[in-house]
Protein backbone atom coordinates (compact mmCIF):
# COMPACT_ATOMS: atom_id res chain seq x y z
CA UNK A 1 0.00 0.00 0.00
CA UNK A 2 2.80 2.63 0.67
CA UNK A 3 4.29 2.65 -2.76
CA UNK A 4 0.97 3.26 -4.71
CA UNK A 5 1.20 6.16 -2.41
CA UNK A 6 4.57 7.23 -3.03
CA UNK A 7 4.26 6.60 -6.52
CA UNK A 8 1.05 8.83 -6.87
CA UNK A 9 3.28 11.85 -4.92
CA UNK A 10 6.62 11.39 -7.10
CA UNK A 11 3.61 11.74 -9.87
CA UNK A 12 2.32 14.92 -8.51
CA UNK A 13 5.86 16.27 -8.07
CA UNK A 14 6.88 15.59 -11.42
CA UNK A 15 4.12 17.44 -12.50
CA UNK A 16 5.08 20.35 -10.27
CA UNK A 17 8.81 19.96 -11.73
CA UNK A 18 7.83 19.87 -15.38
CA UNK A 19 5.03 22.91 -14.65
CA UNK A 20 8.12 24.97 -13.06
CA UNK A 21 10.23 24.35 -15.99
CA UNK A 22 7.83 25.00 -19.14
CA UNK A 23 5.51 27.82 -17.70
CA UNK A 24 7.57 30.47 -15.56
CA UNK A 25 10.40 31.68 -17.49
CA UNK A 26 13.86 31.90 -15.41
CA UNK A 27 13.31 35.86 -14.92
CA UNK A 28 9.66 34.46 -13.48
CA UNK A 29 10.90 31.64 -11.29
CA UNK A 30 13.62 34.56 -10.09
CA UNK A 31 10.56 37.16 -8.81
CA UNK A 32 8.84 34.08 -7.67
CA UNK A 33 11.71 33.01 -5.62
CA UNK A 34 11.67 36.20 -4.10
CA UNK A 35 8.51 36.62 -3.86
CA UNK A 36 8.09 33.66 -1.40
CA UNK A 37 10.84 34.85 0.54
CA UNK A 38 9.75 38.24 1.25
CA UNK A 39 6.35 36.47 2.02
CA UNK A 40 8.07 34.26 4.51
CA UNK A 41 9.47 37.06 6.54
CA UNK A 42 7.46 39.71 5.80
CA UNK A 43 5.04 38.28 7.82
CA UNK A 44 5.95 40.69 10.94
CA UNK A 45 4.25 43.86 8.95
CA UNK A 46 5.94 45.82 11.80
CA UNK A 47 9.70 45.06 12.10
CA UNK A 48 10.56 45.28 8.18
CA UNK A 49 8.56 46.57 5.14
CA UNK A 50 9.03 42.97 2.99
CA UNK A 51 5.62 42.57 3.20
CA UNK A 52 5.40 45.55 0.46
CA UNK A 53 7.69 43.63 -2.01
CA UNK A 54 5.55 40.23 -1.40
CA UNK A 55 2.62 42.63 -2.34
CA UNK A 56 4.46 43.77 -5.32
CA UNK A 57 5.76 40.13 -6.53
CA UNK A 58 2.68 38.68 -6.33
CA UNK A 59 0.90 41.62 -8.28
CA UNK A 60 3.40 40.88 -11.25
CA UNK A 61 3.31 37.20 -11.21
CA UNK A 62 -0.44 37.41 -11.38
CA UNK A 63 -0.69 40.26 -14.02
CA UNK A 64 1.44 38.11 -15.83
CA UNK A 65 -0.05 35.06 -15.57
CA UNK A 66 -3.42 35.84 -16.90
CA UNK A 67 -1.56 37.64 -19.43
CA UNK A 68 0.08 34.76 -20.73
CA UNK A 69 -3.36 33.22 -20.42
CA UNK A 70 -5.18 35.84 -22.79
CA UNK A 71 -2.08 35.39 -25.34
CA UNK A 72 -2.54 31.46 -25.64
CA UNK A 73 -6.32 32.26 -26.71
CA UNK A 74 -5.04 33.97 -29.69
CA UNK A 75 -2.06 31.74 -30.36
CA UNK A 76 -4.55 29.26 -31.54
CA UNK A 77 -4.21 29.26 -34.81
CA UNK A 78 -4.60 26.94 -38.52
CA UNK A 79 -0.88 26.05 -39.01
CA UNK A 80 0.09 23.74 -41.60
CA UNK A 81 3.59 22.02 -40.12
CA UNK A 82 5.67 19.55 -41.92
CA UNK A 83 9.52 17.97 -40.19
CA UNK A 84 11.95 16.86 -42.55
CA UNK A 85 12.84 13.86 -40.44
CA UNK A 86 15.22 10.98 -41.78
CA UNK A 87 13.92 7.74 -41.78
CA UNK A 88 17.28 6.72 -39.07
CA UNK A 89 18.94 8.33 -35.77
CA UNK A 90 21.96 7.38 -33.72
CA UNK A 91 21.97 6.98 -30.45
CA UNK A 92 23.72 9.98 -27.98
CA UNK A 93 24.31 11.55 -31.48
CA UNK A 94 22.95 15.32 -32.41
CA UNK A 95 20.16 14.84 -34.85
CA UNK A 96 19.05 18.01 -37.06
CA UNK A 97 15.94 18.41 -39.23
CA UNK A 98 13.88 20.92 -41.13
CA UNK A 99 10.76 21.58 -40.04
CA UNK A 100 8.10 24.09 -42.30
CA UNK A 101 5.51 26.22 -40.81
CA UNK A 102 3.04 27.88 -43.24
CA UNK A 103 0.89 30.21 -40.61
CA UNK A 104 -2.73 31.75 -40.96
CA UNK A 105 -1.26 34.72 -39.53
CA UNK A 106 2.43 35.50 -39.65
CA UNK A 107 1.91 38.69 -37.20
CA UNK A 108 0.57 36.74 -34.33
CA UNK A 109 3.86 34.56 -34.65
CA UNK A 110 6.01 37.25 -33.94
CA UNK A 111 8.34 37.03 -30.69
CA UNK A 112 6.96 33.02 -30.93
CA UNK A 113 9.47 30.02 -30.18
CA UNK A 114 9.09 26.35 -31.01
CA UNK A 115 9.87 23.18 -29.43
CA UNK A 116 9.34 19.36 -30.00
CA UNK A 117 6.73 17.77 -27.42
CA UNK A 118 8.66 13.93 -26.32
CA UNK A 119 6.72 11.13 -24.80
CA UNK A 120 6.07 11.15 -21.08
CA UNK A 121 9.29 9.97 -19.38
CA UNK A 122 7.53 8.98 -16.23
CA UNK A 123 7.54 5.22 -15.71
CA UNK A 124 4.65 3.01 -14.58
CA UNK A 125 3.75 1.90 -11.21
CA UNK A 126 4.66 -1.46 -12.72
CA UNK A 127 8.03 -0.50 -13.57
CA UNK A 128 8.67 1.64 -10.31
CA UNK A 129 8.03 -1.65 -8.20
CA UNK A 130 10.02 -3.53 -9.75
CA UNK A 131 12.78 -5.04 -7.26
CA UNK A 132 15.85 -4.96 -10.22
CA UNK A 133 14.57 -0.73 -9.89
CA UNK A 134 16.89 -0.16 -6.75
CA UNK A 135 20.11 0.28 -6.38
CA UNK A 136 22.79 -1.15 -3.73
CA UNK A 137 23.59 2.41 -3.07
CA UNK A 138 20.59 3.50 -1.75
CA UNK A 139 20.01 3.97 1.88
CA UNK A 140 16.94 2.48 3.43
CA UNK A 141 15.39 5.44 3.73
CA UNK A 142 16.18 6.39 -0.15
CA UNK A 143 14.62 2.97 -0.65
CA UNK A 144 11.58 4.03 1.37
CA UNK A 145 11.32 6.92 0.15
CA UNK A 146 11.68 5.88 -3.77
CA UNK A 147 12.53 9.36 -5.18
CA UNK A 148 16.61 8.27 -5.97
CA UNK A 149 14.62 5.18 -8.22
CA UNK A 150 11.86 7.51 -9.65
CA UNK A 151 14.95 9.76 -10.91
CA UNK A 152 16.52 6.96 -12.15
CA UNK A 153 13.78 5.56 -14.06
CA UNK A 154 12.81 8.82 -15.56
CA UNK A 155 15.97 8.81 -16.80
CA UNK A 156 16.54 5.56 -18.00
CA UNK A 157 12.87 6.59 -20.08
CA UNK A 158 13.67 10.07 -21.29
CA UNK A 159 13.95 10.02 -25.09
CA UNK A 160 15.56 12.42 -25.73
CA UNK A 161 17.54 15.74 -23.98
CA UNK A 162 15.19 18.64 -23.53
CA UNK A 163 14.71 20.46 -26.93
CA UNK A 164 15.48 24.06 -27.19
CA UNK A 165 12.66 26.02 -28.19
CA UNK A 166 13.46 27.76 -31.93
CA UNK A 167 12.45 31.52 -32.37
CA UNK A 168 9.87 31.98 -35.45
CA UNK A 169 11.80 34.05 -37.39
CA UNK A 170 13.15 34.61 -40.32
CA UNK A 171 12.25 35.49 -44.44
CA UNK A 172 8.69 33.84 -45.81
CA UNK A 173 9.53 31.54 -48.52
CA UNK A 174 6.69 30.75 -50.82
CA UNK A 175 4.11 31.32 -47.74
CA UNK A 176 6.62 29.30 -45.42
CA UNK A 177 8.68 29.61 -42.45
CA UNK A 178 11.79 27.22 -42.74
CA UNK A 179 13.64 26.42 -39.52
CA UNK A 180 16.12 23.62 -38.24
CA UNK A 181 15.43 21.76 -34.79
CA UNK A 182 17.71 19.51 -33.10
CA UNK A 183 17.19 16.09 -30.59
CA UNK A 184 19.85 14.37 -29.10
CA UNK A 185 18.20 10.81 -28.75
CA UNK A 186 18.95 9.34 -25.53
CA UNK A 187 17.57 5.88 -25.98
CA UNK A 188 17.31 3.31 -29.07
CA UNK A 189 14.13 1.99 -30.41
CA UNK A 190 10.84 3.63 -32.00
CA UNK A 191 10.90 7.40 -31.32
CA UNK A 192 6.84 8.78 -31.22
CA UNK A 193 7.07 12.56 -31.53
CA UNK A 194 3.39 13.58 -31.08
CA UNK A 195 3.53 17.36 -31.79
CA UNK A 196 5.07 20.88 -31.39
CA UNK A 197 4.26 23.52 -28.96
CA UNK A 198 4.43 27.01 -29.86
CA UNK A 199 5.47 28.62 -26.81
CA UNK A 200 5.53 32.82 -26.29
CA UNK A 201 6.81 34.95 -23.36
CA UNK A 202 3.85 38.03 -21.69
CA UNK A 203 4.46 41.18 -22.40
CA UNK A 204 6.90 41.45 -18.69
CA UNK A 205 8.90 37.96 -19.66
CA UNK A 206 7.92 36.12 -16.40
CA UNK A 207 5.22 33.42 -17.88
CA UNK A 208 4.93 31.65 -21.39
CA UNK A 209 1.49 30.83 -22.98
CA UNK A 210 2.03 27.25 -24.35
CA UNK A 211 -0.65 25.88 -27.30
CA UNK A 212 0.38 22.31 -29.00
CA UNK A 213 -0.18 21.23 -32.69
CA UNK A 214 -0.28 17.82 -33.20
CA UNK A 215 1.55 16.37 -36.34
CA UNK A 216 2.61 12.91 -35.41
CA UNK A 217 5.89 11.08 -36.74
CA UNK A 218 8.40 8.66 -36.16
CA UNK A 219 11.83 7.61 -36.67
CA UNK A 220 13.83 4.80 -35.62
CA UNK A 221 16.69 4.94 -33.16
CA UNK A 222 19.83 2.87 -34.00
CA UNK A 223 22.21 1.53 -31.53
CA UNK A 224 25.76 3.97 -31.47
CA UNK A 225 28.34 2.04 -33.57
CA UNK A 226 31.77 2.39 -33.23
CA UNK A 227 34.46 2.02 -36.04
CA UNK A 228 36.20 -1.69 -35.89
CA UNK A 229 38.31 -3.27 -38.63
CA UNK A 230 36.86 -6.36 -40.04
CA UNK A 231 38.16 -8.93 -37.49
CA UNK A 232 40.04 -12.06 -38.57
CA UNK A 233 38.05 -14.91 -37.22
CA UNK A 234 39.28 -18.16 -37.47
CA UNK A 235 37.27 -21.06 -39.56
CA UNK A 236 37.35 -21.81 -42.85
CA UNK A 237 34.84 -21.99 -46.17
CA UNK A 238 31.70 -24.74 -45.00
CA UNK A 239 29.27 -26.98 -47.13
CA UNK A 240 26.16 -24.86 -47.82
CA UNK A 241 22.88 -26.78 -48.69
CA UNK A 242 21.18 -23.77 -50.80
CA UNK A 243 24.64 -23.03 -52.30
CA UNK A 244 24.86 -19.07 -54.23
CA UNK A 245 20.98 -19.28 -54.91
CA UNK A 246 21.10 -19.02 -50.82
CA UNK A 247 22.27 -14.66 -50.89
CA UNK A 248 20.31 -14.49 -53.58
CA UNK A 249 16.77 -15.28 -51.79
CA UNK A 250 15.06 -16.77 -49.48
CA UNK A 251 14.76 -20.97 -49.87
CA UNK A 252 16.33 -23.85 -51.22
CA UNK A 253 17.10 -23.18 -54.94
CA UNK A 254 21.28 -23.65 -55.88
CA UNK A 255 22.96 -22.09 -58.70
CA UNK A 256 21.70 -23.46 -61.73
CA UNK A 257 23.79 -25.75 -64.34
CA UNK A 258 21.33 -27.92 -65.98
CA UNK A 259 18.55 -30.04 -66.38
CA UNK A 260 17.97 -33.69 -65.98
CA UNK A 261 14.97 -36.15 -65.88
CA UNK A 262 12.50 -36.25 -62.81
CA UNK A 263 13.35 -38.77 -60.16
CA UNK A 264 11.26 -40.06 -57.17
CA UNK A 265 11.81 -37.66 -54.34
CA UNK A 266 12.46 -35.15 -56.13
CA UNK A 267 11.16 -31.50 -55.18
CA UNK A 268 8.41 -30.25 -57.07
CA UNK A 269 9.61 -26.58 -56.64
CA UNK A 270 12.50 -28.30 -59.19
CA UNK A 271 10.08 -29.25 -62.40
CA UNK A 272 11.13 -27.46 -65.61
CA UNK A 273 7.37 -26.93 -66.46
CA UNK A 274 8.04 -25.85 -70.34
CA UNK A 275 10.92 -28.65 -70.55
CA UNK A 276 8.42 -30.77 -69.35
CA UNK A 277 5.85 -29.64 -71.90
CA UNK A 278 8.49 -29.97 -75.10
CA UNK A 279 9.73 -33.40 -74.07
CA UNK A 280 7.22 -34.90 -72.57
CA UNK A 281 8.82 -36.01 -69.88
CA UNK A 282 8.73 -34.45 -66.55
CA UNK A 283 12.25 -32.75 -66.22
CA UNK A 284 13.94 -30.72 -63.10
CA UNK A 285 16.48 -28.31 -62.57
CA UNK A 286 19.70 -29.49 -61.52
CA UNK A 287 21.70 -26.98 -58.97
CA UNK A 288 25.41 -26.91 -57.54
CA UNK A 289 26.15 -26.20 -53.78
CA UNK A 290 29.15 -23.94 -53.23
CA UNK A 291 31.44 -23.49 -50.35
CA UNK A 292 31.61 -19.98 -48.34
CA UNK A 293 32.14 -18.22 -44.93
CA UNK A 294 29.10 -18.13 -42.75
CA UNK A 295 29.41 -16.67 -39.38
CA UNK A 296 27.01 -16.58 -36.54
CA UNK A 297 26.81 -13.84 -34.12
CA UNK A 298 25.22 -14.52 -30.44
CA UNK A 299 23.97 -11.42 -28.91
CA UNK A 300 22.92 -12.34 -24.90
CA UNK A 301 19.75 -10.70 -24.13
CA UNK A 302 19.02 -13.03 -21.00
CA UNK A 303 18.60 -9.52 -19.16
CA UNK A 304 16.15 -7.12 -17.49
CA UNK A 305 15.20 -4.62 -18.98
CA UNK A 306 17.32 -1.35 -18.56
CA UNK A 307 20.49 -3.41 -17.36
CA UNK A 308 23.31 -1.11 -18.50
CA UNK A 309 25.22 -3.59 -20.04
CA UNK A 310 22.83 -5.15 -22.44
CA UNK A 311 22.47 -1.81 -23.59
CA UNK A 312 26.10 -1.50 -24.08
CA UNK A 313 26.33 -4.69 -25.85
CA UNK A 314 23.45 -3.70 -28.54
CA UNK A 315 26.60 -1.08 -29.26
CA UNK A 316 28.77 -3.64 -29.73
CA UNK A 317 26.88 -5.91 -31.69
CA UNK A 318 25.71 -3.04 -33.71
CA UNK A 319 29.74 -2.26 -34.44
CA UNK A 320 30.60 -5.85 -34.95
CA UNK A 321 27.43 -6.48 -37.48
CA UNK A 322 29.18 -3.38 -39.73
CA UNK A 323 32.38 -5.30 -39.42
CA UNK A 324 32.02 -8.70 -39.81
CA UNK A 325 29.21 -8.82 -43.05
CA UNK A 326 31.48 -9.03 -46.27
CA UNK A 327 30.61 -9.16 -49.89
CA UNK A 328 31.30 -13.27 -49.86
CA UNK A 329 29.89 -14.15 -46.48
CA UNK A 330 27.35 -14.98 -44.32
CA UNK A 331 26.05 -13.57 -40.88
CA UNK A 332 23.77 -14.79 -38.85
CA UNK A 333 22.41 -12.57 -35.77
CA UNK A 334 21.21 -14.79 -32.92
CA UNK A 335 19.23 -14.11 -29.89
CA UNK A 336 16.62 -14.95 -27.61
CA UNK A 337 13.10 -13.86 -28.67
CA UNK A 338 9.57 -15.32 -29.46
CA UNK A 339 9.72 -15.93 -33.18
CA UNK A 340 13.41 -18.30 -32.91
CA UNK A 341 14.65 -17.43 -36.29
CA UNK A 342 17.92 -15.95 -36.68
CA UNK A 343 18.30 -13.01 -39.42
CA UNK A 344 20.67 -13.72 -42.02
CA UNK A 345 22.83 -11.27 -43.92
CA UNK A 346 25.03 -10.48 -46.88
CA UNK A 347 25.21 -11.88 -50.15
CA UNK A 348 21.88 -10.45 -51.77
CA UNK A 349 20.47 -11.18 -48.41
CA UNK A 350 19.47 -8.63 -45.53
CA UNK A 351 21.75 -5.82 -45.35
CA UNK A 352 23.54 -3.96 -42.35
CA UNK A 353 20.28 -1.51 -42.17
CA UNK A 354 17.86 -4.94 -41.51
CA UNK A 355 20.97 -5.85 -38.93
CA UNK A 356 20.86 -2.21 -37.13
CA UNK A 357 17.08 -2.10 -37.06
CA UNK A 358 16.47 -5.23 -35.89
CA UNK A 359 19.17 -4.60 -33.17
CA UNK A 360 17.34 -1.33 -32.27
CA UNK A 361 14.13 -3.18 -31.26
CA UNK A 362 15.68 -6.04 -29.38
CA UNK A 363 14.11 -6.61 -25.60
CA UNK A 364 15.82 -7.77 -22.89
CA UNK A 365 14.23 -11.48 -22.22
CA UNK A 366 13.96 -12.54 -18.06
CA UNK A 367 13.49 -16.49 -19.49
CA UNK A 368 15.29 -18.33 -21.77
CA UNK A 369 16.96 -21.75 -22.23
CA UNK A 370 21.29 -21.65 -22.45
CA UNK A 371 20.48 -25.44 -23.31
CA UNK A 372 17.97 -25.53 -25.72
CA UNK A 373 20.19 -22.68 -27.49
CA UNK A 374 23.48 -24.58 -27.40
CA UNK A 375 21.59 -27.54 -28.88
CA UNK A 376 20.54 -24.95 -31.93
CA UNK A 377 23.74 -23.56 -32.53
CA UNK A 378 25.38 -27.13 -32.59
CA UNK A 379 22.87 -28.21 -34.89
CA UNK A 380 24.09 -25.57 -37.18
CA UNK A 381 27.84 -26.27 -36.76
CA UNK A 382 28.64 -28.03 -39.18
CA UNK A 383 27.56 -24.68 -41.55
CA UNK A 384 29.14 -22.31 -39.60
CA UNK A 385 32.55 -21.13 -40.39
CA UNK A 386 33.26 -18.89 -37.07
CA UNK A 387 30.83 -17.85 -34.01
CA UNK A 388 31.17 -15.24 -31.50
CA UNK A 389 29.46 -14.87 -28.61
CA UNK A 390 28.25 -11.86 -27.25
CA UNK A 391 27.61 -12.45 -23.50
CA UNK A 392 26.53 -10.39 -20.31
CA UNK A 393 28.29 -12.26 -17.53
CA UNK A 394 30.91 -14.89 -17.47
CA UNK A 395 28.91 -17.26 -14.76
CA UNK A 396 28.73 -20.96 -15.10
CA UNK A 397 25.25 -21.17 -17.13
CA UNK A 398 27.37 -19.10 -20.09
CA UNK A 399 30.62 -21.35 -18.99
CA UNK A 400 28.84 -24.08 -19.67
CA UNK A 401 27.64 -23.19 -23.17
CA UNK A 402 30.97 -22.24 -24.01
CA UNK A 403 32.57 -25.06 -23.00
CA UNK A 404 29.97 -26.99 -24.89
CA UNK A 405 30.53 -25.32 -28.11
CA UNK A 406 34.22 -25.76 -27.73
CA UNK A 407 34.04 -29.28 -27.08
CA UNK A 408 32.01 -29.66 -30.83
CA UNK A 409 35.21 -27.99 -32.75
CA UNK A 410 33.67 -24.72 -33.45
CA UNK A 411 36.03 -21.77 -33.83
CA UNK A 412 35.06 -19.50 -31.44
CA UNK A 413 35.13 -15.76 -30.40
CA UNK A 414 34.05 -14.39 -26.67
CA UNK A 415 33.12 -11.22 -25.75
CA UNK A 416 32.34 -10.43 -22.37
CA UNK A 417 30.87 -7.41 -20.71
CA UNK A 418 32.17 -6.43 -17.75
CA UNK A 419 30.52 -5.21 -14.44
CA UNK A 420 30.99 -1.26 -14.01
CA UNK A 421 32.47 -1.92 -10.64
CA UNK A 422 34.26 -5.66 -10.54
CA UNK A 423 33.35 -7.93 -7.53
CA UNK A 424 36.29 -10.24 -7.11
CA UNK A 425 34.05 -13.17 -6.47
CA UNK A 426 32.07 -12.26 -9.77
CA UNK A 427 32.74 -12.60 -13.69
CA UNK A 428 36.47 -11.23 -14.11
CA UNK A 429 37.80 -13.70 -11.49
CA UNK A 430 36.50 -16.51 -12.86
CA UNK A 431 39.93 -17.78 -15.26
CA UNK A 432 38.45 -18.54 -19.10
CA UNK A 433 39.00 -22.67 -20.45
CA UNK A 434 42.04 -23.49 -21.95
CA UNK A 435 42.20 -22.31 -25.53
CA UNK A 436 40.12 -19.59 -25.30
CA UNK A 437 40.02 -16.25 -26.90
CA UNK A 438 38.06 -14.23 -23.85
CA UNK A 439 37.95 -10.52 -24.50
CA UNK A 440 36.53 -8.19 -21.68
CA UNK A 441 34.33 -5.37 -22.76
CA UNK A 442 33.28 -2.57 -20.47
CA UNK A 443 30.09 -0.69 -20.83
CA UNK A 444 31.79 2.87 -19.87
CA UNK A 445 34.69 2.32 -22.33
CA UNK A 446 33.31 0.70 -25.17
CA UNK A 447 35.74 2.73 -28.13
CA UNK A 448 38.81 2.00 -26.66
CA UNK A 449 37.77 -1.93 -25.33
CA UNK A 450 36.90 -2.45 -29.09
CA UNK A 451 39.73 -1.07 -30.60
CA UNK A 452 41.76 -3.66 -28.16
CA UNK A 453 39.93 -6.49 -29.50
CA UNK A 454 40.58 -4.76 -33.48
CA UNK A 455 44.11 -5.31 -32.46
CA UNK A 456 43.84 -8.40 -30.97
CA UNK A 457 42.28 -10.32 -34.01
CA UNK A 458 43.97 -8.66 -36.32
CA UNK A 459 47.45 -9.80 -34.66
CA UNK A 460 46.41 -13.61 -34.46
CA UNK A 461 48.53 -16.13 -36.50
Amino acid sequence: MLKPFIYRSLCLLDRWQGFMHTRPTALGRLVMGFTLAAGVFGVDTRMNLLHQAFALGLGLLLFSSLSALLMQRRLRQRLALQRGLPRYATLDQSLSYPLLIRPEQRRRLQGCFIEEQLPDPRPSLAQFRRPDAESASDSAFDRLMGYPRWRRLHRANRWADWPEAVPLRGPLEQGQLRLNLCLRPRRRGRLCLSGLVLTRPDPLGLFRSRVFFPAPASLLVLPRRYPLAPLALPGRRCFQPGGWGLAAKVGDSQEFIGLRDYRPGDSPRAIHWPSWARSGKPQVREFQDEYFNRQALLLDNLSWPGDPRFEASLSVAASLCEAMQGRDSLLDLIFFSAQGEPLTAGRGLAGSAQLLELLASVQASETGDLGLLQGQLLAQRDRLSALVLLLLAWDEPRQALVAGLQASGLPLEVLVMAQAQPDPAQDQARPPPAGLRLHWIRPHHLAEDLGRLNTATQGRP
